[in-house]
């Protein structure tokens, strides 16, 4: 059994680490965590490395720059972990905060690469077919107020009988020429 101070010093360990768990990431902060997850990306130390990367990236009160950066870091170390679905994820991430973020191939990874490639690829297709499901709702939807519109002018201009018994006049049978 630990001493009453033992106790003590542990309680204020565990109460120091999780208060600093829970402050809110800055940018100076950030880039200490970036710096450390680069190294132990490079040391392949990919598990130290998205520690570092996640609570930046998730932080919504930090610049997007700073944001996308992490997200970038985050999806080499995923690719160096071989993990596709999670650096497509991270990838999609930096793709939110930044449409139009272009990799560089001669500093980038060339699966990172072709990765941010298939994934803007994949938008634009996404965006084309949503933006012709609204062309095809549009021209339905416009269909169909046309034949509305056409039943009430019938309705309107006396194309049913109204069961007064008044009928319009029979035209004059045409004359025979002379």
């Amino acid at each position: 059994m630990l001493p009453a101070l033992g106790w003590l010093i542990v309680g204020r360990a565990l109460l120091v680490g999780s208060a600093s768990a829970v402050q809110a990431q800055t940018p100076t902060s950030c880039d200490t965590s970036f710096a450390q997850a680069q190294k132990a990306y490079y040391a392949a130390e990919f598990e130290v490395a998205v520690a570092r990367l996640r609570p930046c990236a998730q932080e919504p009160t930090l610049p997007d720059s700073v944001r996308a950066r992490m997200y970038r870091l985050l999806s080499f170390v995923r690719l160096g972990q071989n993990d596709e679905a999670a650096a497509r994820r991270a990838v999609e991430s930096l793709l939110d905060l930044r449409p139009d973020f272009m990799p560089d191939p001669s500093e980038d990874r060339p699966d990172f690469v072709a990765l941010v490639e298939q994934a803007k690829t994949q938008r634009r297709a996404r965006a084309e077919a949503k933006e012709d499901e609204n062309r095809r709702w549009l021209r339905w939807t416009l269909g169909a107020a046309a034949a509305a519109l056409g039943t009430a002018a019938v309705l309107l201009l006396g194309g049913s009988d109204s069961g007064d018994g008044a009928e319009l006049p029979r035209p004059p049978s045409p004359q025979p020429p002379e």
